[in-house]
């Protein structure tokens, strides 16, 4: 334990010893909270293996894709604080980049995907350079405008191979080790899905939020001015924020539009947004893993509600605002599930 970390502790009361034992305690829960996630992992591959209903694993796998775009945005939202409403431009730009790559320039599906995940995180470095000047709901109002002027940029589009209103079908299946994986097997696809949320969801939780980088989108959520005296590049860490959370957000999209082979403008309609928000909101944001049991949990009661037609969306809307009132911080907080411990050193 450094001087620094000894005074920290007698200013608030607390030995050497009872901070030793605080972050043996905070390394213990961590470690618990790694072995869970792995538990819940190989309970939902073995939950694969025995589901035979191909309309179940349909399901599944659209809750994997969202539990990338969610997570992703919970990084933003959630942890680093910018109230980011355009998160969908970047799940579209992943799908358009990759189903363009395919049909019009003839490159295979999985390189395809690294270009579309290089596409989408270029473009959130554009989304995140005017933020750096705003602050707060400004920052909402500008991503919100970007998320409602990109449908009708897409549809103009049409003479740059865009396919306008009717967006782009077709291309070539994903190939991996010699495997062509089709939109017909589901249970390659629910394996490959597995593998890709769960890396992601690692990566941003057990990864990133727990290093240096973590601390100071965190640092800059909670105490901006305090940070910069700190020495917290400001810049930097808000551009990161937004590059990563768009990369892996464009990454869901891609795979999105390969799996159902097909992209269109609708992604970016009031209903791919209310079901999204409605997984932040029921989740609980900067509470893992509450956006996540939120991605399973709308994904599922989505598809139960289709028999309401019409009056499906305005349900999901009573839920936001019903989640908002008695469930301010999520499932996560209403389950009583403890925050992982963060580091407390820049």
């Amino acid at each position: 334990m450094s001087v620094l970390d000894s005074i920290r502790s007698s200013a608030s009361g607390k030995t050497v010893n009872d901070v030793d034992h605080g972050s043996v305690q905070q390394a213990g829960f961590l470690r618990r909270s790694q072995i869970a996630f792995a538990t819940s992992v190989a309970c939902l591959a073995g939950l694969g293996l025995a589901i035979e209903s191909n309309y179940l694993l349909h399901i599944l796998i659209l809750a994997l894709i969202w539990c990338v775009v969610v997570a992703s945005w919970d990084l933003l939202m959630g942890y680093a604080g910018l109230m980011n409403f355009g998160q969908l431009v970047f799940f579209a730009v992943g799908g358009y980049a990759s189903q363009m790559l395919a049909l019009q320039a003839g490159l295979g599906a999985l390189p395809s995907l690294f270009v579309a995940v290089a596409a989408s995180a270029s473009f959130g470095l554009l989304v995140g350079l005017p933020c750096l000047r705003l602050r707060g709901e400004y920052v909402a109002l500008f991503t919100f405008a970007v998320h409602l002027a990109f449908p009708t940029l897409l549809q103009l589009g049409r003479n740059h191979g865009t396919g306008g209103s009717a967006g782009l079908m077709g291309g070539q299946p994903l190939e991996l080790f010699g495997y062509s994986l089709t939109s017909a097997d589901k249970t390659a696809w629910f394996f490959l899905m597995l593998a890709i949320a769960s890396f992601c969801v690692w990566l941003i939780y057990f990864v990133l939020l727990r290093g240096r980088m973590g601390l100071a989108f965190i640092a800059l959520r909670d105490a901006e001015q305090a940070a910069r005296v700190l020495g917290v590049n400001e810049v930097r860490y808000r551009l990161l924020s937004f590059v990563i959370s768009a990369g892996l957000t464009g990454l869901a999209g891609a795979l999105y539009a390969n799996y159902l082979g097909v992209i269109a403008p609708t992604v970016l309609g009031n209903e791919f947004f209310l079901i999204a928000m409605t997984m932040l909101c029921v989740g609980g944001m900067g509470r893992f893993p509450g956006v996540i049991l939120g991605a399973f949990v709308i994904t599922i009661g989505n598809e139960l509600l289709r028999e309401f037609g019409e009056y499906r969306l305005l349900i999901l809307g009573v839920i936001v605002v019903a989640s908002t009132i008695w469930l301010p911080h999520g499932i996560a907080a209403w389950l009583k599930i403890p925050r992982l411990p963060f580091r407390t050193r820049l």
